[in-house]
């Protein structure tokens, strides 16, 4: 379980407590760093490949990395008409509104935030950990002989097994004990619980 602290000085109302809150599950979805490091250096490369060529050509030797004649011919010969072109800025455009949306959305959050007495804590939680936490829960229930959790946005599934053949009874109590342990837990947002039970044959 992980805690972070913001680190301030005194008591806050409870308007700002539970806009924290809800801010909690933003605050712990993951960054896009493999994205930006690999947009970072393919830019960093193409501008790497620009000075190379600007300066060898500044000082009358080319680097000639590119066939530079071949792409300016190429280029003062296509029209926007041609497929080469119009296929090349579809892909540009493309790139352009990946690049952009993953920008901007978020990712996926691996962490649950839990709720916590102190304003300024930020406690949390792997949805592993978590789904563990419940299918424990729920195997303890009277009449439950396996179970087993998972965590999937707000919804937790249960499935557990038991020799009864009244599964409703069984099913009934397994979702009141996960629904209680979620309310002990207090994670940010509201959390549906659904459970499966099977029965002996």
């Amino acid at each position: 379980m992980t805690t972070l602290h913001t680190g301030a000085e005194g008591p806050e109302p409870a308007s700002r407590v539970s806009a924290r809150g809800r801010g909690g599950s933003r605050f712990l979805r993951p960054k896009r760093k493999v994205p930006a490091a690999i947009a970072a250096l393919v830019l960093f490369a193409a501008g790497l490949l620009i000075a190379v060529q600007t300066l060898s050509a500044l000082f009358g030797h080319p680097a000639r990395i590119v066939p530079y004649d071949r792409v300016a011919d190429w280029a003062r010969a296509a029209t926007w008409q041609d497929n080469a072109v119009m296929a090349s800025a579809g892909a540009v455009a493309i790139v352009g509104v990946l690049l952009i949306l993953i920008g901007t959305v978020p990712g996926r959050p691996r962490l649950v935030a839990l709720r916590s007495g102190d304003p300024d804590m930020i406690i949390s939680t792997p949805r592993r950990m978590l789904a563990r936490v419940l299918g424990t829960v729920a195997a303890q229930v009277d009449g439950v002989r396996r179970a087993r959790a998972r965590v999937r946005g707000r919804r937790v599934t249960v499935h557990a097994g038991t020799d009864l053949r009244d599964t409703a009874a069984v099913r009934e109590r397994v979702r009141v004990a996960v629904e209680d342990e979620l309310a002990k837990l207090a994670p940010v947002g509201r959390y549906t619980v659904k459970t499966k039970v099977r029965g002996a044959p």
